[in-house]
């Protein structure tokens, strides 16, 4: 292999950024999401002292629990993701339910 051949390959591999940006990326989206869903609960929280629905705040964060859960069991195959993803996803398609007036 000459160095030409190992720079492009280098190039392809770096396309979406060094190892470390993938890192970043990956620990600030992680960090995005439990401050995303932080608040959810606390609205729900809020919600629910002030006896306001909250179906629509707790179909958002079973929607987000089920998503990242189905990437972790197409990627990982592990089990408990997939029986995670489809409880969440069960929990998130009954509180859109509720909400809409179907219970």
């Amino acid at each position: 292999m000459d160095k030409n051949e190992i720079l492009a390959r280098s190039r392809l591999e770096n396309t979406f950024g060094d190892e470390r940006e993938k890192q970043t990326r990956t620990e600030s989206e992680s960090f995005s999401l439990i401050f995303v869903l932080a608040v959810t609960l606390l609205l729900v929280a809020v919600n629910m002292l002030k006896n306001l629905p909250v179906d629509d705040l707790l179909a958002i964060f079973w929607a987000s629990i089920a998503g990242r859960n189905c990437f972790l069991f197409y990627r990982h195959h592990r089990k408990i993701n997939g029986v995670v993803a489809v409880s969440a996803g069960i929990l998130c398609a009954a509180n859109i339910i509720t909400y809409l007036g179907g219970f």
